[in-house]
């Protein structure tokens, strides 16, 4: 019943969306056409509906590829949210590429930028209002999706932990089989095992099934016994191993799960090295003067180059020079370990800029060229490198992500003599959770807190 249902809820919402990409046009053409600059552009309005059913299709597409229709009873509005706008963007796009390309007429771009500024905004006040009246329907008891899990795995009691958490989602459990006494712990009825019967008098819209990896063989007989059953199957796979991401992919046909893979889309990589370019050359232009200062500041301190370079293990364990303002006495670099509170090697000039870490200004050419990001794990010398990956297991996962000049470890307090493991938690944390908000948000943090350090010598 409740699949019926959806269907034909999604039929009726991609119904709306594009009905919303329909007038959201025609709106945009009379704001653009009769109220801004009456008659501007008159006998185009043929033209205008052809261009409005190219629209259509494309803002279909591109709203059924990034999921606009599929389940986000666990999703945060947030990232639902996004999809929209994201998705939107996507068409708006390639239709202005089109129509400015293989069109002889070229639309206004008042109205361009009219209809784009409406139609996400509309979109995206129809997707909130549709979130809230589900949630009404679920706290009124309707629309909800009665599940059966079975298996003990930590994915499933992941699983429970979320849908206890997020009522809104409007997910019921109705009982819980071979849970290794988790159900009666959390009051949900339990059963010894799975068998066919159960989906005969639960009748769950849903079976969850997670085992860890040691139990996996359980899953065969589970999954033969519901395909005689209409029951939707969903299967958690036991990834605690993978620390960093995961992704499905096909060779041809047959699915794979790539475990250990930031789980970035090549498109965000591409918008982060935009991002990257676009943000070092500027920095570079804005602290020019202070850069020929600290040149004049560094040459001045002690005999030398005004630069030091060294030897870095940045993406996929790659080497490459990274570039610093000279801080210590020539030929100290490479003698001993790290820095250390009033060390003999420093210059008086080299302990302020590693207090203010103003020694790290170099480091926008770094990544200017590519070999380093904004942000991300700090790079380490390859020394430190193969000693540490033997000390901790996890070590190596944090060059899945190019070095950065800040990352989060080095906002929250874990930069020179510090906790390597700790580091190393917070590296696999930014990689696992990577966005351009955490980027923005590390950045931000950097600028107001995380460039003096008490840990800087």
């Amino acid at each position: 019943m409740l699949k019926s249902h959806h269907r034909e809820f999604e039929i009726l919402h991609k119904v709306v969306d594009l009905l919303i990409v329909l007038l959201c046009w025609w709106a945009s053409y009379l704001i653009r056409f009769e109220t801004i600059v009456p008659q501007a552009q008159s006998g185009l309005e043929l033209w205008y509906l052809k261009a409005n059913a190219l629209l259509l299709g494309l803002s279909y597409y591109y709203f059924r590829r990034e999921g606009f229709y599929s389940s986000k009873r666990l999703e945060s509005i947030f990232r639902e949210l996004v999809t929209v706008a994201r998705a939107n963007t996507y068409a708006f796009i390639v239709f202005v590429l089109l129509i400015y390309f293989f069109t002889p007429h070229k639309a206004s771009r008042i109205f361009l930028i009219t209809y784009y500024v409406l139609s996400t905004s509309v979109l995206i006040t129809f997707k909130l209002s549709m979130r809230k009246l589900l949630q009404n329907l679920r706290a009124k008891g309707k629309n909800i999706r009665y599940s059966l899990l079975v298996g003990s795995g930590k994915q499933v009691q992941d699983y429970v932990k979320k849908v206890l958490q997020h009522k809104e989602a409007g997910i019921a459990i109705k009982g819980w089989a071979d849970s290794d006494g988790l159900a009666d712990k959390l009051g949900i009825p339990s059963f010894d095992g799975f068998t066919p019967s159960l989906l005969e008098n639960l009748t769950p819209d849903l079976v969850v099934i997670g085992y860890a990896n040691k139990d996996s063989h359980k899953i065969d007989y589970i999954s033969r016994s519901l395909l005689s059953s209409t029951t939707e199957t969903l299967i958690l796979p036991d990834l605690t191993y993978s620390l960093v991401g995961y992704s499905i992919v096909e060779f041809h046909g047959l699915p794979i799960i790539q475990v250990n893979e930031p789980n970035i889309k090549s498109r965000s990589m591409i918008f982060k090295r935009v991002f990257d370019i676009f943000l070092s050359a500027l920095a570079l232009i804005v602290l020019s003067p202070v850069f020929l200062v600290l040149s004049i500041l560094v040459k001045r301190s002690s005999p030398g180059p005004i630069f030091y370079s060294q030897e870095r293990m940045g993406l996929d364990g790659n080497r490459f020079k990274m570039w610093k303002f000279r801080s210590m006495k020539v030929g100290e670099e490479n003698h001993g370990g790290w820095t250390v509170e009033n060390d003999p090697r420093v210059t008086k000039i080299g302990r302020i800029l590693r207090k203010t870490s103003l020694d790290e200004i170099p480091q926008f050419f770094n990544v200017l060229i590519g070999d380093m990001s904004l942000v991300g794990p700090r790079p380490e010398r390859p020394k430190y490198v193969e000693q540490f990956k033997k000390e901790i297991p996890t070590y190596m996962l944090r060059h899945k992500m190019k070095a950065g000049i800040t990352g989060w470890a080095q906002i929250n307090g874990w930069r020179g003599d510090t906790s390597i493991e700790k580091r190393i938690e917070c590296d696999l944390y930014y990689i696992r959770n990577w966005s351009v908000w955490l980027d923005v948000t590390i950045l931000t943090m950097t600028l107001t807190k995380g460039i003096f350090s008490k840990n800087a010598y």
